[in-house]
């Protein structure tokens, strides 16, 4: 699922995306892959959906055009990020990763679309987020940004110690602004700062990342977004009892926390299917 002030989007296991209204009524729907689909996003404008497929394949749909891009590849492709302003620049780039273990920068050159390899080498690419020019992914090892302006990896942000794999539980990612990355990763919660040292004699500054909240919590984080200063987190609880799987499944929570832990809300959600 991707939302956008504008419209929202579903992705189902047949390789269909539906784009609905928030009341529910479908505007639009692509029959974009063949296999399950992994990850959907907008751009920033809502003027084209990106989507990836275990099939191997992206698809970049218009929403208010006919314009469809499909690109293939040669493993299951996990994760997309387009560009924020993906509709307003001629190289149209988004970036990708999966099975292949690698992170590929593909932008629109002169006659032909080229990949450029970011980073590779430790595993599978499960989730990427972009924001300006700093893109975040996540590996089996941890967390990377780089930042596409200046062709500078700013950092390695490590896997919490003892959590799941990210084929497991899968890294959520999330840019609260610019500079500012929320991830949620099993049942911890860290969240980056993206600074820059200034220049001096000469030397150009340099960005890095500072960690400004890191905490535990007590369920496996589905999905995180901010809202204001707190954090919403779609949260799976596992009874104390046993392990996941070997006990019935409680209802998915909506909580609502503040960058020190503190809970503001907590409310079970209301749906059907969730045992399975």
């Amino acid at each position: 699922i991707s939302v956008h002030q504008k419209h929202l989007a579903l992705a189902t296991m047949a390789g269909w995306i539906y784009i609905l209204d928030f009341n529910g009524n479908e505007l639009r729907r692509f029959g974009a892959h063949t296999a399950i689909v992994n990850d959907v996003c907008f751009d920033r404008a809502g003027d084209f959906i990106a989507s990836c497929s275990d099939d191997g394949t992206v698809v970049i749909n218009g929403l208010y055009s006919a314009e469809c891009e499909s690109f293939t590849y040669q493993r299951p492709v996990k994760a997309l990020a387009l560009h924020s302003n993906f509709s307003r620049k001629a190289t149209r780039q988004f970036a990708s990763g999966g099975l292949a273990a690698q992170l590929l920068l593909n932008e629109k050159g002169w006659f032909l679309n080229k990949d450029k390899v970011v980073h590779s080498g430790e595993g599978p690419i499960y989730s990427i987020a972009w924001s300006e020019s700093l893109i975040a992914w996540s590996n089996d090892v941890g967390v990377k940004i780089f930042d596409n302006s200046s062709g500078q990896r700013i950092t390695f942000i490590d896997r919490p110690k003892g959590s799941a794999r990210a084929d497991v539980m899968r890294c959520s990612l999330c840019w609260q602004t610019s500079t500012l990355l929320l991830i949620g990763w099993a049942d911890y919660v860290k969240i980056a700062q993206v600074k820059e040292r200034a220049a001096r004699d000469g030397v150009p500054g340099v960005k890095y990342v500072e960690i400004v909240a890191f905490f535990h919590t007590d369920f496996f984080i589905s999905g995180m977004a901010p809202l204001n200063e707190l954090l919403v987190i779609l949260a799976y609880v596992v009874d104390e009892k046993g392990a996941a799987g070997t006990t019935p499944a409680q209802r998915p929570e909506l909580r609502i926390l503040t960058r020190s832990k503190d809970e503001v809300s907590s409310d079970a959600l209301s749906m059907h299917g969730f045992e399975a």
